[in-house]
């Protein structure tokens, strides 16, 4: 029987996520870095062209960041059984019917084609991931047509002014572990009006142009390494780039802090340099951290003396308790998400999706029992412990890194090869881009 997108993203379960996933990011994620995410409209047709580098954390990022309701596209194997189907119904998620997962009728496409119209139609957002599947190389990969198609068929039928796609890159510091950072870019939009001439004269050129520009847009708000070849000295340099400019600070989110387009005009300078530059760069650079490994020493702490400052001392010995009862109690969580992850995840692209994940559905069933537990004690203390368990559960992680970054520093402070090892960094940051002095 033909699935109906009749009564599609009725959107139910969508604004209690959306407050819960809130929680999630604060917890697996260090940092999440937002910039221009007012710039999405609430009162226009968007089609939000996104980039795919996880399974479920990019489309979670901008649900959850992304002020308008959104409707995203997802496989539509996901949707063969009823109740995956009815629980992605319920989270504004609607099905895309791809050859390679199993599927011939190629006129349920044209069903999903015409409930995106509708949506536009109504002046939502839709967001379509157009490089087709999910990766984490920092790589922008062509647009594929649907978008295209979309965007002319409801200008086409509603003579939509307004409508506009918009880029929005999701971007990681590495993308399939815990604790890391997320950064969410809006860019500037396009308008499908400027290509509907175009379209009119020549349908396929219209929708390449428009597709070839989709592309260019998104890695404005993506990294983008243009060689395979230059992805392992692009990691290196990005971590010259956060050594220099490190984000130490307690929030767990930031807005427009320009931390992001520092580490992308790195990769475009890369982008430029010609084969010949790239190898010498690459040589330098791989003898820098060749030494830099030897001695046992990072990046971040050789740079950053501070990190290790012994007043640090007063912050673990005071902090080490409330530390220690978060450690312990979110441990089971933890170990849960990691140990499922380790057993079934075979693509990188799914490991921090599938820990998020586990952690976050045992995870509040889990606190809720224990703060039940709290309550029946009809202690103050214990029911104030109870409530706070969350909250350790994240300082905990905190305390931990802090801990590992004084114990880093520390030891790069007292190496013998410090003074070396930074007039090497200093010689291949300078040479190659003095900017990142500035």
């Amino acid at each position: 029987m033909k699935f109906s997108l009749r009564h599609q993203s009725a959107g139910k379960l969508y604004p209690y996520l959306e407050v819960l996933s809130h929680t999630m990011y604060w917890g697996f994620f260090r940092k999440v870095h937002l910039h221009n995410i007012a710039d999405v409209p609430s009162d226009k047709p968007v089609l939000l062209a996104a980039n795919h580098p996880t399974a479920f954390i990019d489309p979670c990022l901008l649900c959850s960041y992304v002020h308008p309701p959104i409707y995203n596209m997802t496989r539509g194997d996901i949707f063969r059984q009823p109740f995956f189907r009815k629980l992605m119904e319920s989270i504004n998620m609607f099905p895309i019917y791809r050859s390679r997962d199993g599927y011939k009728e190629r006129d349920r496409n044209d069903e999903v084609f015409d409930y995106c119209i509708g949506k536009l139609y109504e002046k939502r957002v839709v967001t379509i991931y157009v490089e087709g599947e999910h990766h984490l190389e920092k790589r922008v990969r062509p647009a594929h047509k649907g978008i295209a198609r979309i965007a002319f068929g409801a200008y086409e039928q509603h003579r939509l002014d307004d409508l506009q796609i918009i880029p929005a890159g999701c971007n990681y510091v590495y993308g399939d572990r815990p604790r890391d950072e997320g950064m969410v870019n809006i860019g500037a939009p396009l308008f499908v009006k400027d290509y509907w001439d175009d379209y009119l004269r020549d349908p396929a050129v219209a929708i390449q142009r428009l597709c070839t520009d989709i592309e260019k847009a998104l890695k404005s708000v993506c990294y983008h390494v243009a060689s395979p070849d230059d992805d392992a000295l692009a990691e290196q340099w990005l971590t010259l780039q956060r050594s220099l400019r490190p984000d130490t600070s307690i929030l767990p989110v930031t807005h427009n802090d320009g931390r992001f387009f520092q580490g992308k005009a790195i990769l475009d300078y890369l982008n430029t340099l010609s084969g010949i530059e790239k190898n010498e760069l690459r040589e330098k650079t791989t003898t820098y951290f060749k030494n830099l490994e030897n001695a046992g020493l990072e990046d971040g702490a050789l740079v950053n003396r501070n990190w290790g400052r012994p007043s640090k001392w007063l912050f673990f010995v005071t902090c080490f308790l409330p530390f220690l009862i978060g450690f312990l109690s979110s441990r089971p969580v933890v170990f849960l998400g990691k140990y499922l992850a380790d057993r079934k995840v075979t693509k990188r692209e799914f490991y921090s999706s599938v820990r998020m994940g586990v952690a976050f559905l045992a995870g509040v069933p889990y606190y809720f029992l224990l703060l039940l537990i709290c309550v029946f004690t009809w202690n103050p203390f214990w029911i104030a412990l109870g409530l706070s368990l969350p909250l350790l559960g994240w300082f905990s992680n905190y305390y931990a890194e802090e801990w590992a970054r004084w114990k880093a520093a520390r030891k790069a402070a007292g190496s013998d090869l410090r003074e070396d090892l930074l007039k090497m960094r200093q010689e291949l940051v300078s040479a190659v881009m003095p900017e990142m002095q500035n």
